[in-house]
């Protein structure tokens, strides 16, 4: 009798706890929201494009409110106090966690996430692209504009909490913010509305992948998956769930299909390295840690829309591609470069000859362009702006190195 009544006083006593923690919990939510409710009120005045992107967000239809994003914590390194709330500016990928936990790690996994890492002299992938182009040559102002909006940097705190001028505004892909996460999720859903529709088209991409280094939305719209989504692009349907959005809703696959799309039995990823089985875009391309499991994966996509043969044929074309850029061109040219500062007929900084420029662009334009559009189906890059270009300026270069050891130059 006893242990009955025991049993009844400690339920009642656990069922006043829950219900005194919702009521917290909903008191908590009742203040947020009222917070929530002002900025949008203000906002609606002060900028309106936001409220306007924001309610016609998934996000307005969660009830996922502004607040709920920008709130912060006193102990926030970024922290600001705005309108009698404590908020940061920046909502970045740690933030995002919070609801999308799986999404954020697969991004942390991917090179988009260490693209602020390239740029660097000073780390192993900024001494491979030789990137000091825009600091070193050009000078910080020019990679402030143009290399970091893609790549991003390290996001600087100046008095109360402030962003300085210096490193914001910046949408880069592979930003550090103040709270030490890496990467920009609105670099691929724009802020407010965070579309995945947005994410899915390859304009979206296009907005770094482009030009005459990695011109892959151009090598994408000359070939056949890009004629067919110009065509047809209209009768898609951009907003299925992710799990779900496969070839009923679209003839061809965009970037974001092949690269990072749920399709057939292979699940969606927000690493953007995972299918890749090549460095395409290292000076001299070598297989991927983990390659086979990564082509593999790539051809289940693949085959969602052609052939085991088909998709066999084409890699193999590509290899083949890869090798003869690697032993015929790449490989001589660097032994030929190597040789001259070994000699000491080069200096060891770098940019300040014609040779490195020749030599930068002969890998890091023609040679890329080539790679990009043997596996993205882009003939017309594959040759004419690649492997003729690579041709052309290798007999330039070689000139120009026989007449730096005659001593002409």
């Amino acid at each position: 009798m006893f242990l009955k009544k025991l049993t009844i006083i400690l339920t009642v006593f656990m069922v006043f706890l829950g219900s005194a923690a919702e009521a917290k919990a909903g008191s908590v939510r009742s203040k947020e929201l009222k917070i929530a409710e002002k900025c949008v009120s203000c906002h609606e005045k002060e900028s309106p494009g936001i409220v306007n992107d924001w309610k016609s967000s998934q996000h307005a239809r969660g009830r996922v409110t502004c607040y709920d994003c920008h709130k912060a914590e006193k102990t926030d390194i970024d922290v600001q106090q705005h309108e009698g709330a404590l908020i940061s500016v920046i909502v970045s990928p740690r933030d995002c966690s919070r609801c999308h936990s799986k999404e954020v790690r697969e991004f942390n996994e991917s090179h988009h996430s260490k693209a602020t890492t390239f740029l660097s002299g000073k780390t192993p992938e900024g001494r491979i692209m030789d990137n000091v182009l825009g600091y070193e040559v050009q000078g910080k102002e020019s990679a402030i504009v143009g290399c970091e909006k893609c790549h991003g940097s390290k996001i600087e705190l100046g008095k109360n909490g402030t962003l300085t001028a210096e490193t914001w505004p910046n949408q880069g892909i592979g930003r550090i913010n103040p709270d030490g996460s890496a990467g920009s999720c609105t670099a691929c859903h724009s802020r407010h509305k965070f579309s995945i529709a947005e994410a899915r088209k390859p304009e979206t991409c296009g907005t770094c992948h482009i030009g005459p280094d990695h011109p892959h939305i151009e090598i994408y719209m000359e070939s056949k998956h890009g004629v067919i989504y110009a065509n047809e692009k209209e009768t898609w349907n951009w907003d299925i769930a992710g799990s779900n959005w496969d070839t009923q809703y679209y003839r061809a696959p965009t970037c974001a299909t092949c690269h990072m799309s749920g399709i057939g039995n292979v699940e969606s990823t927000h690493n953007v390295s995972s299918r890749l089985s090549w460095k395409l875009a290292s000076p001299r391309s070598e297989p991927r840690k983990n390659w086979r499991e990564k082509r593999e994966t790539m051809q289940k996509v693949c085959r969602n829309c052609h052939s085991t043969n088909w998709v066999k044929g084409f890699y193999q074309q590509g290899d083949n591609a890869i090798k003869l850029y690697n032993e015929k061109f790449y490989d001589p040219i660097k032994a030929l470069m190597d040789g001259l500062y070994l000699d000491g007929l080069l200096t060891e900084k770098k940019f300040d000859e014609e040779l490195e420029f020749k030599f930068f662009e002969y890998w890091h334009h023609e040679g890329r362009r080539a790679r990009a559009g043997v596996f993205m189906m882009g003939a017309d890059y594959a040759q004419w702006h690649g492997f003729y270009e690579l041709a052309r300026n290798k007999l330039e270069i070689e000139r120009l190195i026989k007449e730096k050891r005659e001593g002409k130059h």
